[in-house]
């Protein structure tokens, strides 16, 4: 009897201890390796190199908080293989991750990012490590780095600047990865020094961008999230947010986060609005959204 006592402590312990474990990480990332432009005989390596990545994303805690299954953040990478060669990757690496829409099933597209011409090593059979203290890998590190922005950008729709905290931490990886790795991926001149990982967390930090994170969180929570509860309202709300690009774009036009804004955000807001009976409203928000977010003219034209 007390055999089975201790046994049924054990199993309620460990039952503790399992939901705790699995209620400490943040992201529920899908993974995939796309190797088809590279020779295909080194299969292996490359789904070695993809289940990998997803255990270390998704079994990683990166902050203090505990989150819920129904918390965790949705997010993919989609990773292009452009050449392999001794363990060494060049790669086009995608980055979505996905916000809930208070009362619906409707998830938004929030984060959307594209880093090309990355480069790292991975072997088969090698742990993916990273340390807060130290430069581990480029691959651990790059994976470390847009773990924490989903995360921060995530957070930054439900209170607002709550993701700075995740921001800068993100900001610590780039800074030792810049000293410490050979890769020229983490400098300010990547990728033609406009839209990268520097830059990138550059605006994240600044002040100067502060609007538009502003514009991230009222177009989520005054918006989306009340478009069950009162449509017309919601979407009076999303007009009024997206007004206040026209601000930001006489003194920062097209800068990084407002591109990623509508590269995000553009079919969402081009469906929402279609059928908008307010033929005065939709005239005024096509004159703004040309004029913000010009590259989707073609689509903006069609409202």
């Amino acid at each position: 009897m007390l055999l089975k006592m201790s046994y049924l402590k054990y199993l309620i312990y460990s039952a503790i201890i399992f939901s705790q474990i699995n209620l400490s990480q943040e992201l529920n990332c899908n993974v995939t390796v796309n190797y088809s432009l590279v020779n295909q005989t080194e299969s292996k390596i490359f789904i070695e190199l993809e289940n990998k990545i997803k255990e270390f994303v998704n079994s990683k805690k990166w902050t203090n908080k505990s989150y819920k299954d129904f918390e965790k953040i949705n997010c993919s990478f989609f990773i292009t293989i452009l050449d392999y060669s001794n363990s060494s990757f060049l790669v086009n690496f995608e980055i979505n991750s996905f916000r809930p829409v208070l009362n619906s099933t409707f998830a938004s597209n929030n984060f959307l990012f594209r880093d090309n011409g990355l480069d790292f090593k991975f072997d088969t059979n090698q742990s993916i490590i990273f340390s807060e203290s130290k430069f581990e890998s480029d691959l651990s590190s790059l994976l470390a780095f847009y773990s924490l922005i989903i995360i921060g950008y995530d957070n930054d729709t439900f209170s607002k600047n709550s993701g700075m905290e995740n921001y800068l931490n993100a900001k610590k990886v780039l800074d030792f990865s810049s000293s410490f790795s050979n890769s020229q991926m983490w400098s300010p001149s990547h990728g033609g020094g406009r839209i990268n990982k520097f830059w990138l967390i550059d605006n994240l930090t600044s002040s100067n961008y502060q609007t538009i994170k502003q514009i991230n969180y009222n177009y989520h929570l005054n918006g989306l999230d009340l478009l069950i509860g009162d449509e017309v309202a919601a979407k009076q709300n999303i007009i009024a947010t997206l007004k206040n690009f026209q601000s930001i774009n006489r003194f920062r036009p097209n800068s990084l986060l407002q591109q990623m804004f509508f590269q995000s955000k553009s079919d969402e807001i081009f469906n929402l609005f279609l059928l908008f009976e307010n033929k005065s409203e939709i005239k005024d928000l096509k004159e703004l959204l040309i004029n913000v977010a010009p590259f989707y003219t073609n689509k903006w034209e069609k409202l």
